[in-house]
């Protein structure tokens, strides 16, 4: 079970000599509350299902694929959403994501939780920004159905 909430960076901390981990992602099936996606994680591919559960769970099954497999789902998706990912903090787990390409701008907190009284009772440091967990800003599968000008108007309007 995945339990987060999400939140715009406002001011990036110092993220010298944290791990960046490349991420480049494709969605095969969004729909009804349940993504399907495949993604290159550095030297690992994957394949992912999640459901929303609630508002801020997410059942959550992964599974490594070969690069062969990835390749050839990878020609059934459209756009790739490439980002970088530095995990800041362990407990509660705190990872800040940045978006590269079409999406250039978007910096994006990623807090996960055990439960969800944790994620209710959470309070955001002072260098987050406004918590987008339900807005297209705050789901990739969303975010990439964008158009560059609604993407625009909303992280204007997000800050």
């Amino acid at each position: 079970m995945e339990i987060e909430r999400k939140f715009l960076v406002r001011k990036l901390p110092n993220l010298a000599g944290i791990r960046k981990v490349v991420y480049e992602r494709y969605y095969l099936y969004k729909g009804n509350g349940i993504e399907i996606r495949i993604q290159k994680k550095m030297n690992r591919y994957e394949f992912e299902r999640k459901i929303e559960t609630t508002h801020l769970s997410r059942e959550t099954q992964k599974f490594e694929i070969t690069k062969q497999e990835f390749e050839f789902l990878k020609g059934q998706a459209s756009e790739a959403l490439v980002r970088d990912s530095y995990l800041i903090s362990e407990n509660p787990e705190v990872s800040i994501k940045i978006y590269h390409g079409r999406f250039e701008g978007l910096m994006r907190a990623e807090v996960e939780f055990k439960t969800e009284e944790e994620a209710e009772k959470f309070s955001a440091p002072e260098w987050f920004g406004s918590e987008i967990s339900n807005s297209s800003l705050g789901r990739d599968s969303k975010l990439i159905d964008l158009t560059d000008e609604e993407f625009a108007t909303e992280l204007k309007v997000a800050v």
